[in-house]
This record gives structure tokens, C-alpha cells and sequence, in this order.
């Protein structure tokens, strides 16, 4: 933090500049609403700049003008030099860097100056610090810094502030129940007919009337620009989540008694005050407008007093309950706005100030708790209370890198400086590894920490003595559940990847387990400085881990100046691995939704299972931009090696026989530019959440982020089928998270020719045309051929030996799935029906495959180069409360047709091209029940296969023949498989482009 000191001389005359030549001590100042803390009332009183002009009691000419910010203003109290004498004060605050009023306030002369400046309207937000003035007359300056005002002398000179803003803090109720706030018909409220600027000369007075909260009016004239009244404020759940607040908690017993059933509370609107002589003029009120969208939307005129008075006068704070009828029923009242009293306890002489002694976290989120002392040495204790324990734990086991011991000389997230006397902590939980009991096979995680700890700050002479100590209630809630970062474990549960849309810049949070012991530290290449950040301060939304988080566009990363972060390096923790990354406020490289994305990485080096010998660096894939992108291009090169294992580093191209993949020798002719989301519906999309939806030929949408599951579509219906309501059934989509039952079709019913092109001398209809969902401009993608059967590899089986006759594996080089997506292209159906000689007997027993990829050994499908098994943050996935379908398989947001999922990220370790593909299971093609949920996701294709049919395949109860099967692309952590399935399953579809 910075001390600044500005001098604007208004004449002649110096300042003192030494309190030989006279001063004075300045209170009533609170600086410390630090950046960081929750959303709340502290802004509403922060002075971040104040300037004090004083003027010549006699004369009225300006004699000084300075101004204040940074650790100028840190302890509340400033000491001003002024030559001894008699005074006008006036005292203004938090001018920011609007240049007129900063060039105004400057060019100050004599007090009449004050009539003409004015404040534009855009200064008044509720996220920005409030502008205020305070007005001391007949203020004389005495020997020893003592001032005299009205006959009676004072050590410190207290000031009053006045807010030129306005605060109108709302509940509204209704009988109609408008649903949920950030997706129903209720869009927020408008506030119009708002004024442009506001006078400086409007706070005056500045202090209230005797007894009351009131203020006289102005006292002095406005004479600068005209004030228009054409400002409009919108205030909308979607741009301000933190504002709004929804819940039958807001409904009285009263209120329910008279049938009231819906409820929302908008918090600190904050507002340029609107004052006017002519108070019951109604064309000068604020019009007060409930936004239904399309409905009719019910307002009224903003009025404190019936008399009426249409004014909203500076510092004017109104509580209004509006019942949503026509006309909009309100009552409005004016209630004192009061500065905050933060209850700094100052015993003796030893001062140890807190700006929370109580604060609720989840384990996904921060809470920095701010402090200033006049102590040598802040502190907090090694150890806290956990309520309901018996025995204390280790502080650096609950809360990361907070306080000192052996793994933390100077702990991270702690900062103190004694010559300033400021402090700041950032709360973040950190926890122990376990493993559920009896469970293998699950990878580790950490204990739920939910809870209620008890943390001690302790202020102490620099020998131990003395301490003043505030005890600190941390209310923790974890709602999901958290890893261990350890890349060898199956299934392991990482963040290896991120995404943002063109315009997305917000937060995306990387997270995992670590001992507390090892360090960790994240680097973004020279390459990518230039757009992306990062930084270890956590995130300050207070629902980011729970089912409704803030939007991620509302938590830009900011720098940690006071750790010197420079948003390229993170290093000096231990423990939980957390951080952010985010797009700089200044990259705008992707400049629309068709643009060509823009892709980098950035380098995580970790120790996994807590040794000290091994460090490991991992690769985490970013993507800006939502535009269909090549991942491999036509001419990448394929490689004749086949690489494996957590870090690719193994070589398992012996296991993999060359007639079953592309070579060197080989190109990609089929490559294609893929979405990055999954394909739903509109319906499906909302909060609806219906069981499904019947959509129009290329009627599909995206979803919202790509980790989402989407819709579950069937291939087809039979176009000349003959079962009842078939045709409802044409491009049905399926919500992806719960069963869809029925008795009969369209489950289960037999299997139909079929070709994606059609056959006019086959007799089979063109499918694309009925059933292409994928919106305009996109398509389903290849498998190879569309409009003849795609063999893709050996038919009809895998024989014990390369045998040319039978290979088609030269149709693989057309596969848009096979050359777009993989480092090594592969061949092969993997039913076991394209390998039924090793299924029924055996004779291919030292490469059991069948048709997988690689053929070989179950260990050479896994962690194939080019791809991870991993969490995706996205804006979505990683912020919610990550939970578990079955033993071993993820997801967040279950149960709705929102649903997200891990999943298989494809990445070109060359141009460092991503795409993630979720996890999201299917509907049986006998029963409509889910499968594989968070384990595989299964993606059509528009290719058709061959027939499986021989006898052979129908033995011991099993049937394993395949007729008419569509090609499908199944992707999961231990094995990529290609293969023929039932036209009846619902699966996922992701679009490439035209």
C-alpha cells in the first residue's frame, strides 16, 4: 500500500510543512473496507481519497488544498499541517480518477468555487467507494496541534461526512409466484429519470439537524452545468447476484396469511442523490420500475413524504416494500444511514482492530479478514478449536498457510506490517488426505471440513508479552468433495484443463490436495503472458462451492500486490493446491463467438502422495474462445510411436499392431473443427428441467459450458416403421439425468436398415434430413463413410495375424472422430462381435483386445498421449460442490438436465489445441435408465457399419449379433473405443462445423 500526498497551493502562501509552523489531527475517517472483503455495508462509509481544503475565515480565498489516500489515511487519523490561524474546512472524499471533478477540486480558489462542481452520476455505484463532504467553520489552529471550534478547545478535530448518494435498499412480495430470480420472469428493477450530476454543494450542511437524521437544505447555491435528469440504472440478478436475495425467510406469517408466496430483497442500491426546490414536482422523481419482462412491469414514483416530497436529498437512505400489482403498491421509508461502527476495541495502549470476529466459508471459497494493530509483532496461534472436538488441531491443517511453524516460515496467505500498522488474512481450508474405508479403488480425498473452528489473532511485543488476543469464529460448509492431486491414480481427480468463452475474463479456479509439508508452484510461459493471469488469492464469492454460485465474470483475478504477484508466477505455499486463472482485463485476442480461439497452457509442479524426492510438472490446457476448432489439422503429423501413462512417457507402440492404426506415412484427410459443448434443447437448457423435448430438424443448441452433459439423443426412428406415436419420437432429446420410462417404444424395439445419406437402390431414406439436430451451420460428425457402410478396419473379424484382404483400414484416414480427436488415429470396431474367434474360443489369447485401442494389453488404453481424464474448469463445473454418481465417477449439479461431469480432455501436445469431451453416460437401449454416468461418454457419429450376424455370436444365452448398427465414439479414463452400437441407445452428440 502506497502513502499519497497530493499539494495543490491555492495562493502564495505555503502550507506548513512541519508542526512547528501549526497542525491539526483529523478523525472521523474509515479507511478500512479493505478490497477483498464480502460484499457489505463497509464500502458504504470508506474513505479511500480526502482532500481538505481550508479557506481564509475572513477573506473566503482558498489557503490550501491537499490530498490524502493510501497509508495516509490507514490509522482513521491524519495529521494535517496548516499555519496556525482561523478556518473554513471543507472536507471531500473519494474523487477517484474522474478527471473533471479531480480538475475542479484543483483548481479551487476561493470558496465560491464550492456553487459549481458537481459529480457525475456514473461515480455513484454500489461497488465503488461513495463520494462525501463535511464542512468545519470557524476552525482555529493552536499551538501543539490543538484546534479550537466555537470557544471550546479539542486535541483532534472529528469531521461528519455526508454522502452525496443516496441508498434504496428493497423487498418485494407478490401472490404471483415468479420463479427463481436468475432465470424466471422477474429481470431485476429500473430506476429512472435518475439526475446526471450531482452538486457538491448538496451535502451542505453537512451535519444533520439536531436530534434527527434530517438535513436543512443546501445552503449554498448551485451555479455549474444544468442538471438533466436522464439516467437510468438497471439492477439485475444476472449482473448482480451479490445484491439480490431470494427465500420464504422474506415472507412474514403475516404476508403468508394473505397469500403472498414469492419474495425477493435487492440490497444497497446505491443512487446520485436527487435534490430540487420544488419538492412535489413529480416529473423531477425517480421512477421506481419492476422489470417482467414481457409482462406488464408495475412502477411508481420514488416520494419520502406524503406531503409529497419527490426528493431523494444526499445522504437519504429509504427502505421500500413493494407488493407487485397494478398499480405497484409501496411503502417507503426514510430511515438514518449510518456509518459503520466496526467496535474497534482499544485497551490501554495497546490496539488490536478486526474487521470480523465471525465469518461463514464454504471450502471452495476465501474470507480475508482485515486488521490493523500498533503492535511489533500480529500473529495467528498454532492451533484452533474445532467445536465438538475434545483436542485442538494444527492451524496450518485447517486454514492453509496461515500461521508460522516449520513448513511456514513466512506463511502465504498472512500479511503484516508493522511500520503501518495493517494486516490482512486470507481464510482459506485446507484438510487432511483420507480414503472412504472399504472402498478400493477410490482415489484419496480430503475429510469433509465442515464445521464451526475457532482461530486465534494474537498481538504481542516482539519477546511473546503482552499479548491482545481476538478470538475468530470460522463457520465452514462442505458441500461436495475435494482430491488428492496425484496423477498416477486411476481415475484421478485433477483440474487439467480450463476454458472461457471470447468475452469471458472472470475466475476459474484450480484446486487439489497436497501435504502441508511440500511446496507447490504454478509458472504461465512467456507465450502466454500476455493474456492469461494468475493468482493465489481465493475466490470472494461467498456461494462458489455451493448449488448456486456467483457468476464467474463477476470475480476477476486481481493481483495480490502485497505478495508481489505478478500473474505469471505463483510460488512460496504449501498445502491445498488453490489458485485462479484469468483472462487480463486488456486481451482481447478472440473478438467474437466465430472467432478462432486462442490456446495456451500453463505449468503446475506439484510433489504427489507428499514425497519430498519427486516433483511433477503438469501441463493445464487453456481455451478462450467457443468457435468449432481443429484440435489436429490435416497436415499434423501422426506419430509411429504410441504413448501412454500419467505423463505420456510410455512407450507402448510394441503392444499395438500397425495394421490397427494410421503411421507417419498417413494423413489426416478427414480432419474437422469441433464445438467445445455437448448438444441440448432449449427447454432442457432452462430451469425447467423436463424428462425431454422433441426439437426441429437442426433445432439443437449448446450448452452453456462445456463440461455439461446436454441432452441424450437416439440415432433415429425407423422412417418407415409402422409403431403408434413414432413420429412423436423424431429428435427426441433425453434429459441426460434422469430415466425415461415407457412401455415399449421407443425403447427396445428391433434394430432397422439405416444410412445417414440414404440409399435410393437399397430402398433406405436419407436420415440427415429428419433427423440432423445440430444447428445451422454444424453437423453430426463422420466415422468414416455416410453413405455407404463405414468398415473402419478389419471385417469381419480380427484375425491372429496382419491379413490385408480383410483390412479397411484405410477408411480410418476419412473418420473426423478417429484423425480430429487422436495423437494415433485407430482402426477396429470394439463390440466383441467384430472379434467373436477370441470371444467364443480363445485363439487370439496373448493380445486379448477385441478391437480396442491400442490392441493389446488393458494397460496400453489408458492415459493414451494426447488426452486426459480429468475435471474441466470452466466456470461452471468448478464452482459448484463436486459429488459422486457412483464409486469413482463425478459430477456437479446432478439430477437436472444441467448436470455436469469429468471427462476426457483432447489436447495436441504440439500446437496445445483442447477440447473436453464430459463423461456423461446414456440411456439404455432396452430400458431408458442411465449408465455411465461420469465414467464414459458415448457420442454418435452419422457413419453406419457392416452387419455382426454369424451363429457364432449368439451362444450361452448371449446374443451379440449387430444388423444395422450406427458407428459410436465412447470415451473414458481406461480405454477410447470405437464401435458399433444399437441405433435405441441415447447418447450424446457433439457437432462439428460445416
Amino acid at each position: 500500500m502506497s502513502l499519497v500526498l497530493f499539494f495543490v497551493s491555492c495562493v502564495d502562501d505555503q502550507i506548513g510543512g512541519s508542526a512547528q509552523d501549526g497542525y491539526m489531527i483529523i478523525t472521523g475517517i474509515n479507511p478500512r473496507s479493505y478490497e477483498g472483503d464480502q460484499s457489505g455495508d463497509g464500502i458504504d462509509s470508506k474513505v479511500e481519497m480526502l482532500r481538505v481544503v481550508a479557506f481564509d475565515k475572513a477573506t473566503h480565498v482558498c489557503k490550501s488544498n491537499m490530498l490524502y489516500s493510501g497509508t495516509a489515511l490507514s490509522g482513521g487519523k491524519i495529521q494535517h499541517y496548516i499555519k496556525e490561524g482561523e478556518y473554513d474546512f471543507v472536507f471531500v472524499t473519494n474523487e477517484g480518477l474522474n478527471a473533471s471533478v479531480r480538475t475542479a477540486l484543483n483548481g479551487i480558489t476561493h470558496y465560491d468555487d464550492l456553487k459549481s462542481i458537481s459529480y457525475p452520476a456514473e461515480m455513484f455505484n454500489y461497488d465503488a467507494a461513495i463520494p462525501m463532504v463535511a464542512e468545519s467553520n470557524g476552525v482555529k489552529i493552536l499551538p501543539g496541534g490543538n484546534v479550537e471550534v466555537n470557544h471550546v478547545s479539542m486535541p483532534e478535530l472529528t469531521i461528519h461526512l455526508r454522502r452525496l448518494a443516496a441508498r434504496v435498499d428493497v423487498v418485494l412480495k407478490s401472490k404471483i409466484d415468479f420463479g427463481d430470480i436468475n432465470d424466471g420472469t422477474f429481470k431485476g428493477v429500473i430506476l429512472s429519470n435518475n439526475p446526471d450530476r450531482v452538486p457538491l454543494v448538496y451535502a451542505l450542511p453537512s451535519s444533520p439537524q439536531n436530534g434527527s437524521y434530517a438535513y436543512d437544505d443546501p445552503s449554498l447555491p448551485y451555479e455549474g452545468t444544468a442538471v438533466t435528469r436522464n439516467v437510468i440504472r438497471e439492477v439485475n440478478p444476472s449482473d448482480n447476484p451479490e445484491q439480490f436475495e431470494q427465500g420464504a425467510s422474506l415472507l412474514t406469517p403475516q404476508d403468508l396469511a394473505d397469500g403472498l408466496v414469492w419474495a425477493v430483497k435487492i440490497k444497497r442500491i446505491i443512487l446520485p442523490s436527487n435534490f430540487f426546490s420544488a419538492k412535489s414536482d413529480d416529473t423531477k422523481a425517480i421512477l421506481f420500475t419492476v422489470n417482467l419482462g414481457e409482462k406488464y412491469s408495475p412502477s411508481c414514483k420514488l416520494q419520502i413524504l406524503s406531503d409529497p416530497d419527490y426528493t431523494l436529498p444526499a445522504n437519504a437512505k429509504l427502505e421500500l416494500t413493494g407488493i407487485i400489482k397494478e398499480p405497484l403498491e409501496v411503502n417507503i421509508v426514510p430511515s438514518q444511514w449510518k456509518f459503520d461502527d466496526e467496535q474497534w476495541e482499544i485497551p490501554s495502549n495497546r490496539i488490536l482492530n478486526v474487521s470480523h470476529t465471525s465469518v461463514n466459508m464454504t471450502d471452495m471459497n476465501g474470507v480475508r479478514i482485515s486488521f490493523w494493530s500498533n503492535m511489533p509483532v500480529v500473529k495467528v496461534l498454532g492451533t484452533v478449536k474445532k467445536d465438538g472436538e475434545p483436542n485442538e488441531r494444527l492451524t496450518n491443517e485447517v486454514f492453509n498457510c496461515l500461521t508460522v511453524d516449520d513448513n511456514n516460515p513466512d506463511p502465504y496467505r498472512f500479511v503484516y506490517d508493522p511500520v503501518t500498522g495493517s494486516g490482512y488474512m486470507d481464510l482459506l481450508i485446507d484438510g487432511k488426505h483420507t480414503k472412504p474405508s472399504g472402498e478400493a479403488g477410490v482415489h484419496d480425498r480430503t475429510e469433509n471440513m465442515t464445521g464451526v473452528y475457532t482461530l486465534v489473532l494474537s498481538a504481542e511485543d516482539e519477546n511473546g508479552k503482552h499479548p491482545l488476543q481476538r478470538a475468530i469464529k470460522v463457520t465452514v460448509t462442505q458441500e461436495g468433495l475435494r482430491f488428492a492431486n496425484d496423477p498416477t491414480a486411476s481415475a484421478h481427480g485433477l483440474f487439467n484443463g480450463v476454458f472461457f468463452k471470447h468475452n469471458q475474463k472472470g475466475e476459474r479456479i484450480i484446486t487439489g490436495q497436497h501435504a502441508v509439508n511440500v511446496p507447490w508452484s504454478v509458472e504461465v510461459p512467456a507465450a502466454y503472458q500476455d493474456w492469461l493471469v494468475v493468482s493465489a488469492t481465493p475466490s470472494f464469492d461467498p456461494g462458489v462451492g455451493t448449488e448456486s454460485p456467483g457468476d464467474a465474470e463477476h470475480y476477476p483475478v486481481r493481483l495480490n500486490q502485497y505478495r508481489g504477484e505478478t500473474g505469471t508466477k505463483i510460488e512460496g505455499l504449501k498445502g491445498r493446491i488453490y489458485f485462479r486463472v484469468g483472462v487480463k482485463e486488456g486481451a482481447n485476442f478472440v473478438q467474437s463467438k466465430d472467432a478462432e480461439p486462442k490456446f495456451g497452457y500453463i505449468n503446475l509442479k506439484y510433489s504427489p502422495n507428499g514425497t519430498t524426492t519427486w516433483q511433477y510438472t503438469t501441463r493445464i490446457y487453456v481455451r478462450q474462445g467457443e468457435a468449432a476448432a481443429y484440435i489436429y489439422e490435416k497436415e499434423d503429423t501422426i506419430s509411429n510411436y504410441v504413448m501412454n501413462g500419467y505423463n505420456a512417457g510410455t512407450n507402448r507402440t510394441g503392444l499395438v499392431r500397425e495394421d490397427l492404426r494410421l503411421t507417419k506415412a498417413d494423413k489426416r484427410e478427414g480432419a474437422a473443427k469441433f464445438s467445445p459443448y455437448n448438444l441440448t434443447g432449449n427447454a432442457l437448457a432452462s430451469s425447467a428441467n423436463p424428462a425431454s423435448e422433441q426439437l426441429d430438424v437442426k433445432g439443437g443448441r449448446f450448452v452453456d459450458f462445456p463440461s455439461q452433459a446436454g441432452a441424450f439423443f437416439q440415432w433415429a426412428v425407423d422412417l418407415k416403421g409402422t409403431a403408434s406415436n413414432m413420429t412423436d419420437y423424431y429428435r427426441r432429446a433425453f434429459n441426460s439425468s434422469m430415466p425415461f420410462p415407457a412401455s415399449g417404444f421407443p425403447w427396445g424395439y428391433p434394430e432397422f436398415p439405416i444410412l445417414w445419406d440414404g440409399d435410393a437402390a437399397k430402398d433406405i431414406p436419407a436420415y440427415k434430413d429428419e433427423f440432423e439436430v445440430c444447428p445451422p451451420g454444424y453437423r453430426r460428425p463422420t466415422d468414416g463413410f455416410t453413405d455407404k457402410e463405414a468398415y473402419n478396419g478389419y471385417y469381419d473379424h480380427l484375425p491372429v495375424t496382419p491379413t490385408p484382404l480383410i483390412n479397411h483400414k484405410d477408411e480410418i484416414k476419412d473418420s473426423e472422430i478417429r484423425v480430429s480427436l487422436f495423437n494415433v488415429p485407430f482402426a477396429g470396431n470394439a463390440n466383441s462381435s467384430a472379434d467373436y474367434l477370441t470371444v467364443f474360443d480363445n485363439i487370439v489369447s496373448s493380445n486379448a483386445g477385441p478391437g480396442t485401442y491400442p490392441w493389446g494389453d488393458g494397460e496400453a488404453r489408458k492415459q493414451l498421449k494426447g488426452t486426459y481424464f480429468t475435471f474441466y474448469s470452466d466456470g461452471f463445473f468448478d464452482r459448484r460442490p463436486i459429488k459422486e454418481v457412483a464409486s469413482g465417477s463425478y459430477g456437479v449439479s446432478l439430477g437436472n438436465s444441467k448436470a455436469a461431469y469429468q471427462g476426457v480432455l483432447f489436447y495436441n501436445p504440439d500446437t496445445y489445441r483442447s477440447v473436453f469431451f464430459p463423461s456423461a453416460g446414456r440411456l439404455n437401449n432396452l430400458t431408458g435408465a442411465p449408465e455411465g454416468q461420469g465414467v464414459t461418454g458415448y457420442y454418435w457419429s452419422s457413419s453406419v457399419g457392416p452387419a455382426y450376424a454369424r451363429p457364432e455370436l449368439i451362444s450361452n444365452g448371449f446374443n451379440r449379433t449387430i444388423h444395422y448398427g450406427a458407428w459410436s465414439f465412447e470415451s473414458a479414463y481406461n480405454s477410447m473405443n470405437l464401435r458399433l452400437s444399437y441405433q435405441g441407445f441415447a447418447q450424446s452428440i457433439r457437432c462439428v462445423r460445416e
